[in-house]
């Protein structure tokens, strides 16, 4: 299987949704795929264990409503931290021919929240039509390789959309975590706070930082600038036509999490739990006995679609 994996890597390397003025959400199964096969990365990389390079299938939905479980694999030498790439070369790029490979060891801060966070860029990349059914030849044509000064990377549009999408999720994951920790007040000053920081040369406030820090499970002791401030530094830098569709963008997320975190009160207490069924629970009761939400709930422990 590796050999075949790297025939293909040898043979294609990886190069638009119109983005608007909100955030590309995934779906509720994509998001549940993505935890446990992030989860799956990890833990191979952590042993260097790559005998057996599948480690799951993510659904991916695209906005034409057509979808595929899309294969993911970890190789230890894969010489970027993850892309995406068709099965078969010869055949039209869609969500059937593509799979993604990744290798944490070669992420900025090799974790598994950032394991977590290249499997949602590259789903964003799946779920942008001009890099799969309608892809432009002569916009592929144009696309960089990774690098901090290739603008031709970071000045790309595909990179803008994948990177703000990326970011965005991830301060909503960071902000959700702070539900029921945090007063509420604090958390809308706060989310306040990042609007002015990006949008008017702003302070961000503390708890603003701490979220922008544990995006990539940073401190303040291990860098001066966070990973993801680097990211976007770099695509307003090379992209700066789309720095307000970022702010726009921002803004939505920001009053989407505001939304949620008004509703809180009103949700019973068994939906405030972040997971209803305990990881000793999933792992002993066999597939057959779940219902639906125990399969969902359970999906980052054990697969039973």
């Amino acid at each position: 299987m590796k050999e075949i994996l790297h025939k293909y890597l040898k043979e294609y390397s990886s190069k638009k949704l119109n983005e608007g003025s909100k955030r590309v959400k995934l779906h509720p199964r994509t998001m549940s795929d993505l935890e446990y096969v992030a989860n799956k990365v990890w833990d191979a990389y952590v042993k260097k264990d790559d005998t057996s390079p599948k480690k799951g299938e993510i659904m991916v939905i695209d906005p034409s409503g057509d979808y595929s479980s899309v294969p993911v694999y970890y190789l230890s030498d894969l010489t970027h931290q993850g892309g995406v790439y068709p099965l078969n070369p010869q055949k039209q790029r869609n969500l059937y021919n593509v799979f993604i490979v990744l290798n944490p060891e070669k992420s900025a801060k090799p974790s598994l929240k950032s394991t977590y966070q290249v499997l949602v860029h590259e789903i964003q990349h799946l779920m942008d039509l001009t890099t799969t059914s309608f892809v432009n030849k002569k916009e592929q044509a144009s696309y960089g390789s990774d690098t901090f000064d290739d603008k031709p990377y970071w000045g790309h549009d595909y990179e803008f959309r994948a990177y703000v999408n990326e970011i965005l999720q991830s301060i909503v994951d960071e902000y959700r975590k702070l539900f029921g920790k945090v007063e509420k007040e604090k958390i809308f000053d706060s989310l306040t706070s990042l609007i002015n920081y990006f949008g008017k040369n702003g302070e961000a406030d503390k708890l603003a930082q701490n979220v922008i820090y544990s995006i990539s499970s940073e401190t303040e002791s291990d860098t001066k600038i966070p990973y993801s401030l680097n990211v976007l530094f770099l695509l307003k830098k090379n992209n700066p036509k789309k720095w307000n569709t970022f702010l726009k963008m921002l803004y939505s997320t920001v009053e989407e999490i505001k939304t949620e975190l008004e509703t809180q009160g009103e949700m019973t207490e068994d939906f405030k739990k972040p997971r209803k069924w305990s990881e000793s629970y999933c792992k002993k009761t066999p597939c057959k006995n779940m219902g639906f939400s125990q399969k969902a709930s359970c999906r980052p422990y054990k697969n039973c679609y």
